[in-house]
């Protein structure tokens, strides 16, 4: 009697990890700058690896004359491989930029890919922001990116972002039909 409860105790605690996506791996990063024109400016990022393979993350911020933010998050396990970059610049003169990449390729061969670029110019009060986040849920990919800025006055803010997943499916039966199929035209 004992041994069925702890089996249907286990049971639960493995469907509810199943249910809520736990052996998907995730990464994901954002970063900020900013300048006001006059002095140093700000700048922050963040980098997160969530998954049960390995991860690595890091964070880079600075301020002054010129104010860097750079986030990086790499991850890998049994779905596949995780990344997320995004990074963003902002002088006391000249434009804040920012950019952001996010891919996950699948131990299956399904890729996610996405990124986005932002420009802020045309006003010394300017910031950008970009981030991005990549990772499996199950057997799909996916890949976001978010990218934005900000001007006072009469700036100009342009903004980009793409997202692509391409599914491959290919079985056993195929691969197999395809390498006859090359064999027999070469004679």
């Amino acid at each position: 009697m004992r041994t069925n409860a702890m089996r249907m105790l286990f049971a639960g605690m493995l469907g509810g990890l199943l249910a809520t996506g736990a052996w998907a791996g995730e990464s994901s990063t954002s970063a900020t700058a900013g300048a006001n024109g006059r002095g140093s400016g700000t700048a922050a990022a963040t980098a997160d690896y969530q998954g049960n393979g390995i991860g690595f993350t890091k964070t880079k911020a600075r301020t002054g004359r010129l104010n860097f933010a750079r986030g990086l998050s790499v991850g890998f396990d049994e779905t596949g491989l995780s990344l997320s970059h995004s990074y963003a610049l902002a002088g006391q003169r000249g434009p804040a930029v920012g950019g952001t990449l996010n891919l996950h390729v699948g131990l299956d061969g399904q890729t996610s890919v996405s990124g986005g670029r932002v420009t802020a110019d045309g006003s010394p009060e300017r910031s950008v922001t970009t981030g991005g986040v990549a990772g499996n849920t199950g057997r799909t990919p996916y890949a976001a990116s978010s990218a934005s800025g900000r001007t006072a006055g009469r700036g100009d803010v342009q903004a980009k972002t793409f997202s692509r997943t391409r599914a491959h499916e290919r079985t056993r039966e195929s691969a197999a039909r395809r390498t006859v199929y090359r064999r027999s035209s070469r004679r």
